[in-house]
């Protein structure tokens, strides 16, 4: 049993090396860099590492897979990246502003300008329909509501989701759900979408079709994507796969150490 595991492990880890990886220009600069980042949580007595010396740097249009087992410290990773964890040691910089040096509101400020995010469950205030909801994030942060109702329904274009604009969302599909919860993490135009499993509960047609629309916002709209997955299948989408276990990188983000 525990010998099909680790070759199960090992030829994941075999297909993420063997992606093509998007080469991108020397002199571009880094959205992300994370600088030799660990993690840990403090449960009881015990101090329990979750991410170990992580660097990691991410380009301007890449898409990025992060692949991994349950429990690897993806989610984590991802969490920290967003300001929405501090890190135990390490520095995380977006834009070339260090983020650990930062306050939560300026984290917050920094988090909203920089970051679409998208969840595995979408989560929706029933109240007001689906372009309200797409609009809302622009109403929390002042904009008008002309203007954010105006953006919301251009979302809501690009995603192929602007005849449910008057819907519900709970009157919508899964995979519909989802592609609202897209909408509504491009609403501010942000350069970079992080999705943590974003199909995950979701049936196999619909998980495609979320699929290609990410790969038509990072190859049409030059939207950098970070993606968190436990499906081997959608390496095929990415321009690099990073592959994670028990808290370290180890395929995919080498020759982007600092």
């Amino acid at each position: 049993m525990a010998g099909g595991k680790e070759q199960k492990e090992t030829t994941i880890a075999q297909l993420a090396k063997n992606v093509q990886m998007q080469k991108l220009p020397d002199a571009e600069k880094p959205l992300i860099v994370m600088d030799h980042v660990s993690k840990s949580f403090k449960v009881g007595k015990n101090t329990i590492p979750v991410l170990k010396n992580i660097s990691l740097r991410v380009f301007p249009g890449e898409f990025i897979i992060i692949l991994g087992p349950s429990g690897s410290g993806k989610s984590t990773l991802l969490n920290v990246l967003l300001g929405l964890e501090m890190p135990s040691s390490g520095r995380v910089l977006l834009n070339n502003v260090d983020i650990t040096k930062k306050k939560a509101d300026q984290i917050s400020k920094i988090r909203f300008k920089v970051f679409g995010i998208i969840f595995q469950k979408s989560d929706w205030i029933r109240s007001i329909n689906v372009v309200q909801n797409v609009a809302l994030p622009l109403a929390m942060n002042n904009v008008g509501r002309q203007e954010r109702l105006s953006k919301a329904i251009q979302r809501l274009t690009e995603v192929g989701m602007v005849d449910h604009a008057q819907y519900e969302p709970t009157e919508l599909s899964g995979g519909q759900q989802q592609k609202v919860s897209l909408a509504r993490a491009l609403v501010n135009d942000p350069p970079i979408i992080v999705a943590d499993e974003p199909t995950g509960n979701l049936d196999t047609v619909s998980a495609e079709k979320v699929m290609n629309t990410f790969k038509d916002l990072n190859e049409k709209f030059q939207k950098t994507i970070m993606m968190v997955t436990h499906n081997i299948d959608y390496v095929r989408y990415a321009s690099r796969t990073i592959y994670v276990r028990d808290g370290t990188i180890i395929d995919g983000g080498e020759q982007f150490k600092s």
